[in-house]
């Protein structure tokens, strides 16, 4: 078997041993990437993370989720160094440490993307869009709203941050108006509570920029806004751009302007929920 540019590298380069898969169920997560006008497969990716939060990844091109096999996973893996992923912990800053019994059964926990690794590896995109998050939902920790997900706080490996630990909530807005459920919501006092969220934040200094109903949850009834992960203060030039037909133009600075659209958009859009 011909293995991938990488992992000849990574075998040439490094002595740390590689995790074996044993099953697709080992996998942290698995992604297929395509053309832009999704005509065309480039390439299947995929990872697994240890208990020791060490990210081991790998790419075939030209191959799909379901040609993938076990000895495909095994012989591309590569192991990524901590400082492609994981920011430093910044001198000077009081992190907020999630609880030791907190796991992914009772919080979610959101890792460094991977899905795009290929792409920005070499970049530092990833560490400082970890830093920039962890920074905000510390800001925002200490003014609570009741309609944001709570944060329990981070977690730190090798003195750098590797997850951010949030409430577990099961349904986004997106999910939930295809439930027989949605018929009974209250759409105004829902929208209403959006915006009360997004006006604290707005008192804070700082734009979400992301707003659509993808980021949305529903908890019994109630919104919770959730990923924070364009959240920006005013004017400070940012990484993302907001979700496609959910933002009024394209942008690359955090501005209030930015949420006030879409939240017109989405409070027209759940009276007659389509595609936008």
């Amino acid at each position: 078997m011909t293995l991938p540019i990488h992992q000849e590298a990574s075998q040439r380069g490094s002595d740390r041993p590689l995790p074996r898969v044993k099953s697709f169920g080992d996998l942290a997560g698995l992604w297929e990437s395509y053309t832009v006008d999704l005509t065309k497969l480039l390439s299947v990716s995929f990872a697994v993370i240890n208990d020791d939060e060490e990210v081991f990844y790998g790419i075939y091109p030209s191959k799909s989720k379901h040609d993938l096999t076990i000895e495909d996973c095994n012989a591309a893996l590569r192991h990524i160094a901590d400082d492609e992923l994981y920011p430093e912990v910044p001198s000077g800053v009081n992190l907020t440490l999630a609880p030791d019994e907190l796991d992914d059964r009772s919080a979610f926990v959101k890792r460094p993307g991977l899905h795009s690794l290929e792409s920005v590896e070499g970049t530092g995109f990833i560490p400082r869009q970890i830093l920039d998050e962890t920074l905000i939902m510390e800001t925002i920790s200490k003014s609570p709203h009741p309609n944001f997900i709570r944060y329990y706080g981070c977690r730190v490996k090798r003195g750098r941050i590797t997850s951010l630990l949030l409430e577990r909530l099961e349904c986004t807005l997106s999910e939930y108006v295809t439930k027989p459920e949605f018929q009974q919501l209250d759409r105004n006092k829902f929208c209403d509570e959006l915006e009360s969220a997004v006006e604290h934040l707005h008192g804070l200094g700082l734009a979400h920029n992301d707003i659509s109903p993808l980021n949305i949850m529903v908890a019994e009834g109630r919104a919770k806004l959730i990923d924070f992960g364009s959240c920006a203060p005013y004017g400070k030039t940012l990484q993302s751009l907001g979700s496609p037909g959910w933002r009024e133009e394209n942008f690359s600075t955090s501005e209030k302007k930015h949420d006030e659209y879409s939240l017109r958009k989405i409070r027209e859009w759940i009276q007659d929920p389509q595609d936008p």
